[in-house]
């Protein structure tokens, strides 16, 4: 359970009802190999709202959105294999891929989706949650 085990420089803003089986079917559909992380993120909750202690926001979608972002931004079309999977508030989208620093949590502007202007995170939103670990690229 990643949210019970949230670093506390975080604070948890607003979270949803957790996603049921049909949407996890969607999402695995739209994406193939989705991580077990965040599969376990959105059991737990959806449309998760966080702020670091230093003023950084986190937004983490559930399925539904992840999807709609997806088609809307046409990310995983511009970056082949990225899963996008949250935002940071302020323009840009959170999203696993397998880049330059290998498979993990990257970031990017909407205005500039392209594999090469993508910035690294950490390796897994484990890493990222509760070891607070990546905050700095925010």
């Amino acid at each position: 359970m990643l949210l019970l085990r949230i670093n506390p420089k975080f604070r948890i803003l607003a979270k949803s009802k957790p996603a049921d089986e049909c949407d996890i079917i969607l999402l695995v559909n739209k994406f193939g190999h989705v991580p077990e992380q965040f599969l376990e993120l959105v059991r737990e909750a959806t449309e998760i709202e966080i702020q670091h202690e230093n003023g950084i926001y986190l937004r983490f979608w559930g399925p539904k959105g992840c999807v709609e972002m997806d088609d809307g931004y046409a990310i995983s079309q511009r970056i082949a294999g990225a899963i996008s999977i949250g935002d940071d508030g302020g323009g840009r989208v959170v999203f696993y891929m397998d880049g330059k620093s290998g498979f993990g949590l990257y970031i990017v502007g909407y205005g500039a989706i392209d594999a090469d202007d993508a910035t690294w995170i950490t390796a897994t939103l484990e890493e990222l949650l509760v070891d607070a670990k990546g905050i700095n690229v925010f």
